[in-house]
């Protein structure tokens, strides 16, 4: 059925995890050395004398060695600075990555990866494809997502009385308690899918956890019959080490009336081969717009006249990442006096439009001014409309007058 290997990999601050498309369609976890062990620490170590690199629980046990440079958090240490450092240190783990994995699957080739991270951020982006295209995998064949989109795809592709209301998912570890609220929205065009995500980590932390369980396990029961009472929910995942620590007897009682209630850790990364699947071999939710953090949650159009017609030309829609949501246009006016934008969110269901003045372009006959328009985001929540006078070929030149609009998103 698949030719060649389909790779997921949840890369993770404290764990990397990796899984495949078996010939049936379905996610399998890698394992590594036992049957049981799907957890690779994400660590890095460079031995200065032998001039190599080590990865996993190799750079563990070479840790304490004499002229081992060790590296941690490796997602986390490659966004603090771009640098060439970072890039080896990425590269080096990956290629250690990707030959586990080719060992393990027979070494099948590995045709498509997708990543997932806990959040996507244009450098730790730009390291990682960058790394991947260095070991021999070119842009169009690696994916990238963040965890939340992982939660997306990997719930839409199991039974639909799971996702027919609203979805959780808590992931504790020693850092941060997150909740991840899956909702799916139906209306007349696409589908949304929209993931809102929530830092529980001041009600409870790890330490709670694990020096007053009972505590612990009170206050999540007492968040949960909080929000009970307001939503309706069909489906919880609970992942992460703090889910492993103690039995949470009360709360999970609470979550299991009337509900699907599921434990483990490897979530993210079968979701990433549910979205390389998606994207590389036979998509099945191509009717679905994905809307969470680091994707844009609105569409933004810009109104105008063809033909004596009213239509709308689409600038970017939901769903697309905000770093890479930009979009060109050229376009004929009758007379430059305004251009209209418009901001549809579709999932509060609301529009807003807004206008750029353009009466200080200059003065000519009707349908004699060409304009550029150029859109792109500046932050997750603020784009900016530039629209510059292009003139009219060799009539009337281009001016090189340009206005500059920033639209700041509702909260």
């Amino acid at each position: 059925m698949v030719k060649g290997m389909i790779l997921g990999i949840d890369f993770s601050s404290d764990y990397t995890q990796m899984a495949y498309l078996d010939e049936k369609g379905n996610p399998q976890s890698l394992s590594f050395g036992t049957s049981d062990n799907f957890l690779i620490p994400t660590v890095a170590c460079y031995h200065s004398k032998l001039k190599e690199w080590y990865a996993g629980e190799e750079a563990v046990n070479k840790k304490a060695e004499e002229n081992c440079q060790f590296y941690e958090k490796l997602p986390e240490l490659s966004v603090e600075k771009s640098s060439g450092e970072n890039l080896e240190r990425i590269q080096s783990y990956f290629s250690h990555l990707l030959q586990w994995a080719q060992a393990r699957g027979e070494n099948r080739k590995i045709k498509n990866i997708v990543i997932t991270l806990e959040e996507v951020v244009p450098d730790l982006l730009d390291i990682i494809t960058e790394a991947l295209s260095n070991l021999g995998y070119p842009a169009e064949d690696i994916k990238v997502i963040s965890h939340s989109e992982s939660l997306v795809y990997y719930v839409l592709n199991q039974n639909k009385e799971i996702w027919m209301n609203q979805v959780y998912h808590f992931h504790m570890n020693s850092d941060r308690f997150l909740l991840r609220q899956l909702k799916v929205l139906h209306g007349r065009g696409p589908s949304m899918a929209y993931v809102d995500m929530e830092d529980l980590t001041n009600m409870i932390s790890m330490k709670t956890v694990l020096e007053d369980p009972q505590h612990a396990d009170e206050l999540l029961y007492q968040f949960l019959e909080e929000r009970f009472q307001h939503q309706v929910v069909s489906g919880i995942y609970l992942s992460g080490d703090g889910f492993y620590a103690q039995d949470w007897e009360k709360s999970i009682r609470l979550m299991c009336q009337n509900r699907r209630v599921f434990k483990g850790n490897n979530l993210m990364v079968k979701g990433a081969v549910y979205a390389a699947k998606e994207f590389f071999y036979t998509p099945v939710l191509e009717n679905y717009l994905i809307s969470c953090k680091g994707r844009t949650r609105v569409k933004v159009t810009m109104e105008v006249q063809y033909k004596e017609r009213d239509h709308s030309i689409v600038l970017s829609n939901v769903g697309d990442y905000w770093s890479q949501a930009k979009a060109k246009a050229e376009c004929i006016m009758e007379m430059p006096t305004k251009a209209t934008f418009v901001v549809n969110d579709l999932l509060n269901q609301t529009k807003d439009a807004f206008e750029i003045d353009l009466t200080g372009f200059p003065k000519r006959p009707p349908k004699t001014t060409r304009i550029e328009i150029n859109f792109r985001y500046l932050s997750e929540d603020q784009f900016e409309v530039t629209i510059r006078d292009l003139g009219f070929g060799e009539l009337f030149k281009s001016s090189e007058m340009e206005v500059r609009k920033v639209y700041q998103l509702k909260a």
